[in-house]
């Protein structure tokens, strides 16, 4: 499950780059799926680049203009020699538009890539209303230049920044040979091998200041470690171990599709099954695209349902999984299938509630998928641990969530936004533990054979699960079913993470190479630790530099210039005036209510089930962002309908709009 962080989206307000090179090796797309492939091109001196599929290209001399359909959106590229990035900048500029050459606002270097000496980005002022990005990077090799300007409407930016990422990250310079692993013989992961992985582990722990967290390392049908590092809850004594439950979030997505595809192994559903056929209650907000999707599509996020999270974030504590449904049944797609990556979490719970209808149709839909799930997957892997029951997960010993303030201190977050994750708990609702998920592990790792020679799933069902639907991120990215693959340095990687009120976790491994591990955090900062991990494990299995250890000891000062930028654009309390103009009550049909509090100099927004502190932010009119650790980064922009007090919250999908509560005193709001 996603949340929006405006400290995370600060380290990929650009383009999200890890360290790892890339090598175009072409995805598998599964049968029936919606894939479509991206084409490659090359200019006059050999800058290679994506154009990613349905966008057009345009070109005007060396000057190249890609446009995606239908919206405001374009990347122009010019390769040029010149004699500095200024000149060449300015050159791009002049062709790419008859105004003036713009002033940049801000301007910093990037980690180089893709054969480049140099990479240089510059953001401007667009000067257009409702919202929009102008940016332009510069990526250097001696007098070669490649100028990018990127030119789009900021709503555009937040469906389709997967696309935008995957062009940026394909620009190579001339000769570039990217760096590859094939041919390469894996490292056994001896004790000394996993001893600096978990050292690494724990020096990034307490470098990022997460309280705790879980490792599990597995190799060739081997736990070579599971345990844990740090405490339960900051400044408690107690410390996380094996045993230890986390909210897992979307690791949780591997899980489903795996008993998704338990029940295709067992001839109870097929991939090309139409969803609406084994599950009735399946509905999206356009009928022709409804009969289109199968079971193989709802993991896929490729169907073009874009995201639609604020129902669950709002109200989630009071809804079951129809109501869930429900919202999907609204939503009208955004793109055509397979021209975009979108990551859709009603999706995903459509996808674990219609296999739990399969199994149980006898049942509720959330007794049918808890049941589901411990006679298909926790009993037969013998994860003993995990389970879908909030008050059993949060007795004895777990792992308490953790944020970072608006002060930059890490503290305790409380639950209640995670609660959202019991009515969608096939999408992000499971608790587990290390031992548990390195059972599940093993298991990927062996093809389907559980440790003890058994054979828990066939083959052909397990791995349908790994082929391509949709391009995502960076070259030679995709995302496939509840798993997004990776053939960065020509070996195939598998992996998911999660993500939620103070936690973080994610699965990698290794398919074809029998190796991978699993991480658990008690702190939103575990996501900075996943940034590297990965390129750690690689580094300390092939032997090779990722950049892994030099990436961590940057991070920390990273996050704290982002927090204290992005802190002096807010202030805390907000003035006596904006503070007046707020109703006490807002209300909204489907997203409900909102109390609006003061305690101590703060302003509170109470939600029910969960509560932030609001900051003015400066310098853009009358508007309020949430700043509670954890949940920081919702804006609602204070206005009015006529003499009705308003709150509009715009997730970059559409907007909300909470309207003054006027109703008599003593009249409850429906819920």
């Amino acid at each position: 499950m996603k949340r929006f962080d405006w400290w995370l989206r600060a380290t990929l307000v650009f383009v999200c780059l890890q360290s790892l090179s890339s090598v175009t090796q072409a995805a598998t797309p599964a049968d029936g799926a919606f894939f479509q492939e991206d084409a490659w091109n090359k200019t006059d001196s050999g800058v290679t680049f994506i154009t990613p599929a349905g966008w057009e290209a345009e070109k005007r001399g060396n000057l190249v203009v890609l446009k995606a359909p239908g919206v405001d959106a374009s990347v122009a590229l010019l390769d040029i020699t010149a004699g500095s990035p200024d000149q060449a900048l300015a050159a791009a500029w002049r062709q790419y538009s008859s105004s003036a050459v713009p002033v940049p606002r801000s301007q910093r270097e990037r980690p180089v890539r893709g054969g480049w000496k140099a990479v240089r980005s510059y953001n401007y002022d667009s000067g257009k209303a409702g919202g929009h990005i102008l940016r332009a990077q510069v990526l250097q090799d001696g007098a070669v230049h490649a100028v990018v300007i990127m030119d789009v409407a900021a709503d555009v930016m937040d469906r389709r920044e997967a696309q935008f990422t995957r062009i940026l990250t394909s620009i190579r310079a001339p000769g570039f040979v990217p760096e590859t692993l094939v041919g390469k013989k894996p490292r056994e992961l001896d004790r000394a091998r996993t001893a600096t992985l978990a050292r690494f582990v724990e020096e990034a722990r307490i470098a990022l200041e997460i309280p705790g967290l879980a490792l599990g390392i597995v190799q060739d049908g081997e736990v070579k470690f599971s345990g844990g590092f740090g405490v339960r809850r900051k400044g408690h004594p107690d410390a996380v171990d094996g045993a230890t439950r986390f909210l897992t979030a979307s690791v949780t997505k591997p899980l489903t599709s795996l008993m998704l595809a338990k029940l295709v192994d067992e001839g109870k559903l097929r991939w090309d099954t139409p969803a609406m056929d084994a599950l009735p209650q399946f509905r999206v907000g356009d009928p022709l695209l409804r009969q289109r999707v199968q079971v193989r599509h709802l993991l896929c996020a490729c169907t073009g349902i874009p995201a639609q999270d604020m129902e669950g974030i709002f109200s989630g504590d009071e809804m079951g999984p129809n109501q869930v449904l429900e919202v999907l049944a609204t939503i009208k797609p955004t793109a055509k299938p397979g021209e975009l990556y979108q990551y859709s979490n009603l999706m995903a719970v459509s996808a674990g509630y219609l296999g739990a209808h399969v199994a149980h149709p006898e049942l509720p839909l959330d007794r049918a998928y808890d049941l589901t799930m411990q006679e298909r997957v926790l009993d037969p892997l013998g994860m003993s641990s995990t389970t879908f029951d909030f008050d059993v997960a949060l007795s004895g010993n777990f792992a308490s969530p953790h944020g970072v303030n608006f002060n930059g201190v890490t503290e305790p977050v409380p639950m209640g936004y995670n609660r959202m994750s019991i009515p969608m708990r096939p999408d992000g609702g499971a608790w587990s533990t290390i031992n548990d998920l390195v059972r599940y592990l093993q298991m990927e790792l062996a093809a389907g054979q559980l440790p003890g020679g058994g054979r828990y799933i066939g083959n052909e069902a397990l791995h349908e699960r790994l082929k391509s639907q949709v391009a995502r991120g960076g070259v030679d990215q995709w995302y496939a079913m509840g798993i997004k693959t990776d053939r960065r340095l020509g070996i195939l990687q598998a992996v998911h993470g999660g993500s939620m009120a103070g936690y973080q976790a994610e699965v990698f491994w290794l398919p074809d190479i029998g190796a991978g591990y699993v991480l658990l955090a008690n702190a939103d900062a575990g996501a900075q630790l996943r940034s590297v991990l990965s390129d750690r494990f690689l580094e300390l299995l092939f032997d090779v530099d990722q950049g892994a250890q030099a990436a961590l000891r940057e991070i920390p000062s990273q996050m704290k210039e982002a927090r204290e930028e992005h802190r002096r654009r807010l202030q805390s309390p907000i003035a006596p005036l904006l503070l007046a103009s707020l109703a006490s009550t807002y209300s909204h049909p489907t997203l409900g209510r909102i109390d609006v509090k003061t305690e101590g100099g703060r302003t509170l927004f109470d939600f029910g089930g969960w509560s932030t502190e609001v900051a003015a932010v400066l310098g853009e009119g009358d508007a309020l962002e949430s700043i509670s650790p954890s949940v920081a980064g919702m804006r609602f922009d204070v206005s009015r309908e006529a003499s009705v007090r308003t709150l509009v919250l715009d997730d970059g999908q559409r907007s909300y709009t909470f309207r003054e509560d006027v109703r008599p005193v003593g009249v409850p709001e429906p819920r």
